[in-house]
């Protein structure tokens, strides 16, 4: 897929911190994503991907590994000036390929965003028919 010619795409790391809350605050604002400390943000930082328009951040998501058995994709977001341009799906196949390389078993997404998802090849249940079950405790 090819992006603008200024867009890039890296692992982040632990000197972004500050730049990933500050771009991911918006988001929780509009209750996009879930509210999270700095220093929960810094542990997803480890499997963590950005996207950059030069040097300003315009995406970001993370791969939470819980075991081997199981991760889920966290806190992905794109810049609204930037949305419906493959930088989501790009940061979905980023996190895909890194729990690949954790051997995860199961990766998870909880979105509102389901088309996104399934078009990265996510189905709402697994070959063997595994399905998630919610309740509001």
């Amino acid at each position: 897929m090819e992006f603008a010619p200024n867009v890039s795409f890296r692992a982040a790391s632990a000197d972004d911190l500050p730049a990933i809350c500050e771009f991911l605050a918006p988001f929780v604002e509009r209750q996009q994503l879930l509210q999270r400390t700095d220093s929960e943000i810094g542990t997803l930082i480890k499997h963590g991907f950005i996207a950059c328009s030069g040097s300003t951040i315009i995406g970001f998501a993370a791969v939470e590994v819980y075991s081997r058995k199981l991760a889920e994709i966290q806190a992905l977001a794109v810049a609204p000036s930037f949305q419906r341009q493959g930088i989501g799906h790009h940061l979905v196949q980023m996190c895909v390929e890194r729990a690949q390389r954790e051997n995860v078993v199961e990766l998870m997404a909880i979105t509102s965003s389901e088309a996104l998802f399934m078009d990265c090849g996510f189905h709402y249940s697994l070959p063997n028919q595994k399905r998630a079950l919610f309740i509001n405790p």
